[in-house]
């Protein structure tokens, strides 16, 4: 899924200030990449109670003022156009070394896994449900689209927003309501940047949620008793031998008294 995000690479408070009256302000300085770290400019920015005073902007290399108090600092800056691209320009150059050492882990993308159920069977004039879910993705942008038989299905969709997982990751949950036809296909595309073209999970309407239960269960059950088993017979090796060392120890120290009796009669 391509997308034409700006990314921010820095976020930088090199000033914060609070009077005793509680008034405060702060400058603000913005890296930003548009498209690769060849193409970076700064918005410099100073704000004083929630106010916007004046904003830099070094593609357009000029300062805006956003109140008539700003309006004189603006003109003074603005009469400086080669300092401002020369101070500018030694923001750009840290703004470029920040990104070489952390561009690379903001681009990394993680693929989400995505699950189909059912939710609810149709009954009557109540539709069924199916719920496709994708879970632990990164970054967040995502896109679930429902097909039936290979068309886009707009009607009866609901989907939640992105819900931040609290460890970077994200998780999403698309609904379907729908009555079931004989033969039909029901797919969930997944468009994300972790793709570089849509992965689509095609719903198997063959088994029921319990069904599927039961022999998930049924398996775990399996692996279980197979564990189990093998436990067992190396529990059962380990003893059978142990019986056969301790019984060949008894036979020979019984045998020393008949070797000694049997050299007395021959003297």
């Amino acid at each position: 899924m391509q997308s034409d995000r700006v990314i921010q690479l820095a976020l930088l408070l090199p000033i914060l200030f609070e009077t005793v009256h509680g008034h405060y302000g702060f400058i603000l300085v913005l890296c930003r990449v548009l498209g690769s770290l060849q193409n970076v400019e700064i918005i410099y920015s100073i704000n004083y109670d929630k106010r916007e005073l004046l904003r830099f902007n070094s593609t357009e290399n000029k300062v805006v003022a956003y109140t008539e108090y700003a309006m004189k600092w603006a003109d003074d800056f603005n009469k400086k156009p080669e300092w401002l691209h020369m101070e500018a320009e030694k923001v750009i150059t840290d703004c470029k070394r920040f990104g070489q050492l952390y561009l690379p882990e903001a681009e990394k993308t993680v693929k989400p896994e995505v699950i189909i159920r059912s939710v609810r069977q149709a009954s009557g004039k109540s539709p069924a449900m199916l719920i496709c879910s994708a879970y632990d993705f990164y970054p967040k942008p995502i896109k679930l689209t429902w097909m039936r038989d290979d068309k886009e299905v707009t009607a009866d969709v609901t989907s939640t927003e992105e819900l931040a997982d609290g460890d970077w990751y994200y998780q999403i949950h698309s609904h379907l309501e729908y009555f079931p036809k004989p033969g039909e296909k029901i797919s969930c595309v997944v468009e994300h940047a972790s793709s570089h073209r849509p992965m689509i999970y095609d719903w198997d309407p063959s088994l029921s949620e319990s069904e599927r239960y039961k022999i998930t269960t049924g398996a775990a059950g399996v692996v279980l008793g197979v564990i189990m088993a093998v436990g067992g017979l190396v529990y059962f090796k380990r003893k059978h031998t142990a019986l056969i060392i301790s019984a060949g120890s008894q036979h020979i120290a019984c045998s020393e008294p008949l070797q000694t009796l049997s050299n007395a009669e021959v003297h």
